[in-house]
């Protein structure tokens, strides 16, 4: 009787450690992600400007050609 019970007793330890292990791990990685997801954000936008800012000096340059 005492060995089963050891036996559970170890048994439900090692699972509530890996259990809080994986609780970490899942915050920290929702954590990158959401870091990852704010850079991919504000690149996205500095494309966006850089693309308008290049074809508005390309406009400007074709208006400079023309006269």
């Amino acid at each position: 009787m005492k060995t089963i019970f050891k036996l559970v007793l170890v048994c439900s330890i090692v699972a509530f450690t890996s259990c809080r292990d994986t609780k970490k791990e899942e915050a920290e990685t929702k954590a990158v992600v959401e870091q990852i997801e704010t850079i991919e954000s504000e690149t996205e936008k500095a494309s966006e400007t850089i693309e308008k800012d290049a074809k508005d000096l390309e406009n400007e340059l074709n208006e400079l050609d023309n006269l």
